[in-house]
């Protein structure tokens, strides 16, 4: 077995985690008007979501049971909304940058078909599993990238709603209910993630990036809402829950605010008190470190979007500075992915045919 088919066998569904941080930290720079560096990584996105998709594929066709077996995990079953996320995150840079409506729309339906295939077929699996798993082995933060993946698909309906012409309000309509949904899964979500990490041990190795979507979700569920808010016009159920969808929404962007220092926090405890290596070296790199990446970014764009829809200036001084934030988490985690496959593909490490 060649080297790179060992690496494409064990390729983790999460790995999609680098499309969805590209592609905000795209977006957010786009809104604060770093056009050029905003263009830079749209099409780097292109290209990871292309190479991405391939690798997966090739994978799918050469290794089913192995993705079935993913499919089926408590751990890295999650990471399959990651493919639904990145989608949505890339049909959203298209609208922003060259208002392709059909190619978003395209891009729509296919996220929305893989979305009902993996939602159902995630519970489904979990639900009549034999092998079930105790909360402290069977939970963690990437569970949350459900909320994620359905609040993507809300934004995007809403970003294309307008190709349907007549039956716009409809489509409004489902992107409320998801925008609902994903709340109402956030809730239950982390009341359980809470629970796991304030009353079962948790070593710093277990306590990674991931977690990071406390605040992400948070942060996407702000941005689904915010849309709805600026759309309400276009609709007339829209306008008539308007207060209720504007306390709700800031409810979601408080509550992600508050997640931000505990956060850094733990951070500083894993890497600088129990020495866990950062993901700037070959060593310390880890696909799920996108995590992390993503909602930085999504705070970013949440934050200027909630300040239109609520018309709170003063709220766009946060992304004017956070953005820098989120530029460089992104190059830290790239320059560790670059020095492990420098390290893993330039012979320095052994792998066994």
């Amino acid at each position: 077995m060649s080297l790179l088919q060992q690496r494409v066998k064990v390729l983790l569904p999460a790995y999609f985690a680098m499309v969805m941080a590209t592609g905000i930290v795209s977006i957010a720079c786009l809104l604060v008007g770093f056009t050029w560096t905003a263009a830079v990584l749209f099409y780097l996105n292109i290209i990871f979501l292309i190479g991405l998709s391939t690798l997966f594929f090739y994978r799918i066709i050469c290794y089913r049971s192995e993705v079935v077996n993913d499919f089926k995990s408590y751990q890295k079953g999650p990471g399959f909304f990651t493919i639904v996320a990145a989608l949505c995150i890339v049909g959203n840079q298209v609208m922003l940058f060259y208002q392709w409506l059909v190619f978003a729309t395209a891009i729509l339906i296919l996220a929305a078909i893989l979305w009902v295939i993996i939602i159902y077929g995630f519970f489904f699996n979990i639900t009549t599993t034999d092998d079930k798993k105790p909360l402290k082995e069977g939970i963690n933060g990437t569970w949350l990238v459900i909320i994620v993946s359905i609040q993507a698909l809300s934004i995007l309906i809403n970003f294309v709603s307008e190709v349907f012409g007549e039956q716009t309000h409809i489509f409004l309509f489902i992107a409320l209910c998801l925008f609902l949904l994903g709340c109402f899964f956030y809730l239950y979500i982390i009341s359980l993630i809470i629970y796991r990490i304030s009353f079962f041990s948790l070593n710093a190795t277990e306590l990674g990036a991931p977690y990071w979507i406390n605040m992400g979700a948070t942060a996407i569920s702000t941005l689904a809402g915010s849309m709805l808010i600026l759309r309400a016009q276009a609709f007339n159920f829209l306008d008539e829950i308007l207060p209720f969808l504007k306390g709700f929404t800031l409810f979601f962007w408080a509550s992600g605010s508050w997640w931000i220092p505990l956060l850094v926090l733990l951070g500083i405890w894993r890497h600088v008190i129990k020495k866990v290596p950062v993901p700037t070296s070959a060593k310390g790199y880890d696909p799920s470190y996108w995590a992390m990446v993503f909602p930085l970014g999504m705070y970013t764009v949440c934050t200027f979007r909630l300040s239109e829809a609520l018309h709170i200036p003063f709220l766009k001084t946060i992304p004017d500075y956070f953005v820098y934030i989120g530029i460089f988490a992104w190059l830290a985690v790239m320059i560790g992915f670059i020095k492990q496959m420098i390290f893993v593909f330039g012979g320095k490490t052994e792998i066994a045919n």
